[in-house]
């Protein structure tokens, strides 16, 4: 079925301003990559997180992820928080999951301004989201969670296979000489 996200969530703007957060105990949500902490926290759920800010700034409308967290957060004021009203109707994770695969398509193209470019926080009520049944949504995380193990095992093969043909490229190179 599809929903409008305003119609299944509430949309909420980060409130803390990320370089004036006061570390702490709780998880700081940021556009990097890398999260930072606070001493408070802002939300007590499970959110998928939107920058309203352009990845790359400059003219340029990008956006390189979108993120999801479970718990307690502080969210910086660059970014918004998506919570689903109702978990039986929409799983965080499988609205993570989507939003993330489509922000070309869904979000990216909301984004305005000439030199800041930004995502208006009130242009994400209207974003059109295809939610199946939970059964479906929760086959789909759960597909998820089996590819993030197998990329984690191929990675830690690849990391193993690199560290023993150096360990034997560096072996040939003692015997020659």
């Amino acid at each position: 079925m599809t929903y409008l996200l305003s119609d299944i969530c509430t949309i909420t703007k980060g409130s803390t301003a990320i370089m004036k957060a006061i570390p702490g105990n709780y998880t700081m949500i940021t556009l990097g990559e890398d999260n930072k902490t606070h001493n408070e926290y802002q939300f007590d759920a499970n959110a998928v997180i939107i920058p309203l800010v352009s990845s790359t700034g400059h003219g340029h409308a990008s956006m390189n992820r979108v993120k999801y967290y479970e718990g307690k957060f502080a969210l910086g004021n660059i970014l918004s928080a998506i919570i689903p009203k109702d978990e039986t109707i929409v799983n965080a994770k499988y609205l993570h999951l989507y939003l993330h695969e489509n922000r070309e398509k869904l979000l990216v193209p909301l984004m305005k301004g000439a030199a800041n470019v930004s995502l208006p926080i009130k242009r994400l009520n209207d974003v059109e989201v295809i939610i199946p049944n939970m059964e479906r949504q929760l086959e789909i995380v759960k597909f998820e969670n089996k590819i993030v193990l197998l990329k984690a095992e191929i990675d830690d093969l690849t990391n193993n296979s690199i560290l023993m043909l150096k360990a034997l490229l560096n072996e040939a190179l003692k015997e020659k000489t």
